[in-house]
Parts: C-alpha cells; sequence; structure tokens
C-alpha cells in the first residue's frame, strides 16, 4: 500500500523547488523517465519539462507559489496551486490543477491544468 503522506511530500517538495527557483531540485525529484502533460502544449519528457522549468526560474525575478488542497490514493496525488512570478515588469498569476504519479518515492507522470486564456495573454504581452 502506497504511504500517502509520503507521496504528497514529493508535491510539496516539487512545489517548493518551484518556488525557490531550485532547478536542480525540480530535475531530483523526477523518476528518469518521467512524462509530463500540459494542456495547450501537449507531452513532454523530463528534460523538455525540466529545460522549460529552467528557463521559467532564470527568467522570474520573483516566485510564489501558494499550495492548496493535496488529494493522495494510491501512487497519485492532485494538487491545486496558484502562482505569481514577475518578469520584469509584467507580472504572471494562474490557478492548477496538477496531478501527479508518484513511483519510488519521485514524479513518475505529471499532470498539468491551467487557464491557456492567461498564457495566451501572457505569451502576447512578452512578445511570444
Amino acid at each position: 500500500m502506497a504511504d500517502l503522506e509520503a507521496n504528497k511530500n514529493v508535491v510539496r517538495r516539487f512545489l517548493a523547488a518551484t518556488a525557490a527557483g531550485d532547478a536542480d531540485a525540480v530535475d531530483a525529484v523526477q523518476t528518469r523517465d518521467a512524462t509530463w502533460w500540459i494542456i495547450g502544449h501537449g507531452t513532454m519528457s523530463r528534460e523538455e519539462f525540466t529545460g522549460a522549468v529552467r528557463g521559467m526560474i532564470a527568467a522570474a525575478s520573483y516566485r510564489n507559489v501558494i499550495v492548496g488542497p493535496i488529494i493522495a490514493e494510491g501512487d497519485r496525488v492532485a494538487v491545486e496551486i496558484e502562482s505569481e512570478m514577475h518578469f520584469g515588469e509584467h507580472i504572471y498569476r494562474n490557478q492548477y490543477h496538477d496531478a501527479f504519479v508518484i513511483r519510488d518515492g519521485l514524479i513518475a507522470e505529471g499532470r498539468e491544468y491551467l487557464d491557456t486564456k492567461v498564457v495566451a495573454e501572457f505569451q502576447a504581452l512578452m512578445g511570444g
């Protein structure tokens, strides 16, 4: 039987590493074959995901991640999240629902649902 609190703590470590700007810790909490799916983007490998996080963390001058309710069942963990990140004079805020599969104390799969309109507006604002 899965240790539900341990699985929740894996997710908490991942989110704390994101908030702290520690891309190496984000990478370390994933299995070697981890995969990610992000709404509006699709499937990413661990390397692609960690690279995207690393770029975002490097560009943000301020990061705040608010962890909401966390629910665990078996090897699965679901969490509600709010974030705010500053990129120069531009501020990105979004809300998320993330679902994780935990294997051997690491994230093996992540799925992220977020407001894609917020993403599109921010990318347009940043010229992307």
